[in-house]
C-alpha cells in the first residue's frame, strides 16, 4: 500500500429504504466534515412469504421491502393469476399484507410482485411449497357412522389411497384438476385408543388426519332381578340376572361380576360373563349368600361405572354336602326305625 494511504473495510446491514440509489460517505472523525469517496449501491425490491410451505386454505404472510415509497400501484400474483391484494407502500418502501392459499395442487408455487409503471430489472418473487391436507368430518366419529373426508392440495387427476391404520377403508378417489377430492366410508370397529387416517396420492404426497374417536361414556344400566331374594332351599340354583338396557350408535355390551363379598376380587371362575349383548346373564350358583353388579361399554371401548345391586340375594340354604349327610342321617334313621320295629314284632309273637 503506498505511503500516505489508509485501508478501512467495515460492514453494515442495510437498512429498510425506497427503491433507488445510495451512496456511502466516508467522514474522518475530529476533522472537517469532509466526506471522502462516495462509493454507491442499490436497493431493488425483494419479496418473502412466511411460512414458507403451508396447506390450501393457509393464511399467509408476504412481505415486500425495497418498492418505491408510498406507491399503490404494487400488484401480486400467484403463478400468474392476480391476488387482488391491496398494497400501499410505506415511507420507507416496504409492506405486509396477508393472502389465504386457494384450493390448488401440490408443489412449488410462486408469488410475484410488480409495478406496471417502473421496471425493476429482475422479477421479485418468493417461493412457496403447498403440501396436501385432509380434513374429515364429523371430526369425533362413533364407530360404525358414515364420515366425510376431504381432501386439498394433491396432486391433479390423480387416484388417491385411504386407509383407516392399515386397512383400506374405501375406493381410491380420483382428485380434480385443484388436486381435490372428496370421499365417504365407514368407521370401522376399533378400539379407544386414536387412529390415523392417510391419504396418498400416485405422485407420493400424503397428508394424514389424527381420528379421536368419540368418548362419552354410555349411561349406566340399573340392576333389576334379583335384589334381596333367595333362589331354593337345597344344592345350586340357576339365576337369571336382568338390568336395564343401554344404547349407543356404536353398539353395546355388557359384563357382570358376581360375589360372595363387595371386593369382587379375586372372582371365581365363571363368576364374570363378559361380551353380553342383552340385558340379561344366566348363572349356577353353590349355596351362599351373593352381591353382584353390571357396567355397559360402546363399541369405541367407552365404559360406564358399576352399577351395584342395592341388596344380596341368597341361594338354597343347604348346600349338596349338607343335603347328603342329611339324607344318609335319614336313612340310618329309618333303617333303625325299621329293625326297631320289626324286633318288636318278633318279640310280641313270642
Amino acid at each position: 500500500m503506498p505511503n500516505g494511504e489508509t485501508k478501512i473495510t467495515a460492514s453494515f446491514t442495510i437498512p429498510e429504504a425506497p427503491y433507488g440509489y445510495y451512496y456511502v460517505q466516508l467522514v474522518r472523525s475530529r476533522r472537517p466534515e469532509t466526506p471522502y469517496g462516495f462509493p454507491s449501491f442499490p436497493v431493488v425490491p425483494d419479496l418473502e412469504v412466511n411460512p414458507s410451505s403451508a396447506t390450501p386454505g393457509t393464511t399467509v404472510a408476504i412481505k415486500g421491502t425495497g418498492f418505491p415509497a408510498k406507491n399503490n400501484d404494487i400488484k401480486v400474483s400467484l403463478d400468474g393469476a392476480d391476488t387482488k391484494l391491496s398494497i400501499t407502500t410505506g415511507e420507507l418502501g416496504s409492506f405486509t399484507t396477508e393472502f389465504t392459499i386457494p384450493n390448488t395442487i401440490a408443489g412449488n408455487h410462486q408469488f410475484k410482485a410488480y409495478d406496471e409503471n417502473l421496471s425493476f430489472g429482475n422479477d421479485i418473487t418468493a417461493s412457496l411449497q403447498v403440501e396436501p391436507v385432509v380434513e374429515l368430518e364429523p371430526e369425533q366419529p362413533e364407530i360404525g357412522a358414515e364420515v366425510t373426508l376431504t381432501g386439498r392440495g394433491f396432486a391433479a387427476s390423480s387416484l388417491v389411497s385411504i386407509k383407516y391404520d392399515d386397512i383400506a377403508v374405501s375406493n381410491s378417489p380420483t382428485t380434480d384438476d385443484n388436486g381435490n377430492f372428496t370421499e365417504k366410508f365407514i368407521v370401522p370397529e376399533s378400539s379407544e385408543d386414536d387412529h390415523i387416517i392417510t391419504a396418498t396420492d400416485r405422485g407420493g404426497n400424503v397428508a394424514t388426519f389424527g381420528l379421536p374417536l368419540e368418548g362419552t361414556a354410555p349411561s349406566v344400566p340399573t340392576p333389576v332381578s334379583p335384589v334381596d331374594e333367595r333362589f331354593g332351599w337345597f344344592g345350586s340354583q340357576v339365576v337369571v340376572f336382568t338390568w336395564t338396557d343401554c344404547s349407543d350408535p356404536s353398539g353395546i355390551t355388557y359384563t357382570v361380576e358376581v360375589d360372595n363379598s363387595l371386593r369382587f376380587f379375586p372372582l371365581e371362575p365363571g363368576m364374570r360373563k363378559t361380551g353380553l349383548t342383552k340385558p340379561n346373564a344366566v348363572m349356577r350358583l353353590e349355596p351362599g349368600t351373593y352381591y353382584w353388579r353390571v357396567k355397559a361399554i360402546d363399541g369405541a371401548g367407552n365404559e360406564s361405572d358399576w352399577s351395584l345391586s342395592p341388596y344380596p340375594f341368597q341361594v338354597g340354604f343347604f348346600s349338596g354336602l349338607y343335603l347328603a349327610i342329611g339324607a344318609i342321617i335319614f336313612i340310618l334313621v329309618f333303617i333303625l326305625i325299621v329293625r326297631a320295629f320289626f324286633r318288636r314284632v318278633r318279640e310280641y309273637y313270642k
